[in-house]
């Protein structure tokens, strides 16, 4: 049976010229951004499509718990055992994903274990420059440049997750401490085990803006809730 892949991009924000930091908001006049199923400014290739839910059996879909303490996107990996590929060379960037890695598996949730091989890898850990020009409705110019961003490809059949690739940008976060670039990491992995953008009045690293802390109480408890199984 063919596989139909659905892709997630979750992206960070941070407003150049302000104090205010956007987590994964791309608009400050926006609403509430979760995540999108698709990205009109993306100029990637994996344009995606998905079959019916109906054309595999119910048993074949892994389990969503519900009334998680953090928001979930609905997916998950198939196993705990997690691979992870460093694909950024950026000295900071490293420290800031391996911290990111320590503090998820510190969890016991999931094992994500680092890899050479990057065919063989669950998730890629690179960087990229995220920046990106925009015009106001008053036509006025301005930039907007992404901390970082996560993309999943999954089965919407299954609720199964097959690669994801979280991007850190180097630029923006080059003159931040190395506990908030480790937070932000923390954040994009978080989008790549499958928890989705918790409410500002949550205590969780995944608020889509502000970034306040790391891995919490809430979010520990809600991976475990995820792969529980």
């Amino acid at each position: 049976m063919r596989r139909f892949i659905l892709t997630i991009l979750v992206a960070g924000m941070v407003i150049l010229g302000g104090a205010r930091i956007y987590a994964d908001n791309a608009d400050p006049n926006a609403g509430s951004f979760q995540s999108s199923f698709f990205s009109p400014d993306s100029t990637s290739d994996n344009d995606f499509q998905f079959s019916g839910a109906s054309q595999r059996p119910n048993a074949d879909r892994l389990a969503i718990p519900h009334n998680t303490p953090t928001p979930l996107e609905g997916i998950r990996w198939k196993k705990k055992k997690i691979t992870i590929y460093m694909e950024t060379t950026d000295p900071k960037l490293k420290w800031a994903f391996r911290d990111a890695v320590k503090k998820w598996n510190k969890t016991k949730a999931v094992q994500i274990r680092w890899t050479k091989d990057e065919e063989k890898a669950n998730i890629i850990a690179a960087d990229g420059d995220l920046a990106r020009n925009n015009t106001g409705n008053n036509n006025v110019g301005y930039t907007t440049s992404e901390l970082g961003s996560t993309r999943t490809e999954y089965d919407p059949t299954t609720n199964t997750l097959h690669k994801a690739t979280s991007t850190l940008d180097p630029n923006q976060l080059d003159y931040t401490n190395k506990e908030f670039r480790s937070e932000v990491a923390q954040h994009e992995l978080g989008h790549a085990l499958g928890l989705a953008h918790a409410p500002e009045y949550e205590h969780s690293v995944m608020i889509p803006r502000n970034i306040k802390n790391g891995i919490t109480k809430n979010d520990t408890k809600t991976l475990r809730m995820l792969y529980a199984k």
